[in-house]
């Protein structure tokens, strides 16, 4: 499941389709929203698949090696430690995953030649070379794939642009992706009881509702956040505003405004945390300079009502 803060970058996503395309109502960018949160899981699930795509190229040089005509010691003994790590085994031998890759298509995205090229780069990986090396446990099964995810094809450009190829949000999505591996490395096994957590698309009511408010509300406000913006921006046109800037601002009103359960501070550090991520660096500060004023006045006017415990502005 997405964390408040994947949604929010989910729906500023939309929301900056919505400013770079005529004609897309508010119904139209909820349909947009549903379909780049859907994005991520898959994404989350290819990436889990394709870990378990490089240890089966493990298995396919070892056979590879022992079936030479005159095959040496070292052929012969070719080590197939990745092939055999625990947590690649539960995922390869798992039939709900399996399941879940089929019934989402995401085995037509497979390219052979493409996760050879990979693997013979991960042969390089430094902590992959020791790994083979060693005589792993379960603690260091599961720490080599994170560090293979992690360190090594995140940062691996041959990896970005088949992402890329075959989910055109992966610029966006690979933050969001990176959260939901986190989840799954923290998991403790799979097993009946965490594989339909693990595995299955889902997002609570409460959470797709936060997410919609998010993006209809910012829609259909958008005249007047400019007003309140800008009287605030000291002889700056608003105009001249990146239109990120703009939008994660909107996005903050959005929640000081029409969700109620969410603290103003909390939206405040949410929005300054992703702006950092998608925006300049002078962003951070005018972004807090122009919310920050905006909260204050409308706490003193009454507009912002906050409820539940702990929440009274």
């Amino acid at each position: 499941m997405l964390s408040r803060r994947g949604l929010r970058i989910k729906a500023m996503q939309t929301l900056y389709i919505v400013a770079s395309t005529e004609n897309m109502d508010s119904k139209m960018a909820v349909r947009q929203l549903n379909k780049s949160i859907y994005n991520s899981h898959q994404a989350y699930l290819y990436c889990l698949h394709f870990i378990t795509e490089l240890a089966q190229q493990v298995d396919l040089e070892a056979h590879m090696k022992k079936n030479k005509y005159l095959p040496s010691a070292d052929d012969l003994n070719f080590p197939i430690t990745f092939f055999n790590n625990s947590l690649i085994r539960s995922l390869i031998d798992n039939v709900y995953f399996n399941t879940r890759l089929k019934k989402e298509q995401l085995l037509d995205w497979n390219d052979e030649e493409f996760a050879k090229l990979i693997y013979n780069q991960l042969k390089e990986f430094e902590p992959y070379v020791k790994y083979v090396a060693a005589a792993p446990d379960v603690i260091q099964d599961k720490k080599i794939v994170k560090e293979i995810f992690d360190y090594f094809l995140l940062k691996n450009e041959y990896f970005d642009e088949h992402m890329e190829n075959v989910i055109g949000t992966w610029a966006d999505d690979e933050y969001i992706v990176k959260g939901l591996m986190e989840d799954f490395f923290n998991t403790k096994e799979i097993s009946p009881s965490t594989e339909r957590h693990l595995f299955d698309f889902f997002i609570t009511a409460e959470e797709e509702e936060f997410a919609e408010v998010l993006v209809k509300k910012t829609i259909d406000e958008d005249t007047y956040y400019d007003e309140l913006i800008k009287p605030k921006l000291m002889n700056w046109e608003l105009e001249r505003v990146s239109l990120i800037d703009k939008i994660l601002m909107k996005m903050a009103l959005t929640e000081f405004l029409h969700i109620p359960t969410v603290p103003t501070k909390v939206s405040i550090n949410e929005y300054l945390d992703i702006s950092k991520l998608y925006s300049t660096p002078r962003s951070r500060e005018f972004i807090n300079g122009i919310l920050d004023k905006l909260m204050n006045e409308m706490k003193s006017s009454g507009l912002i009502i906050k409820s539940g415990r702990g929440l009274k502005e």
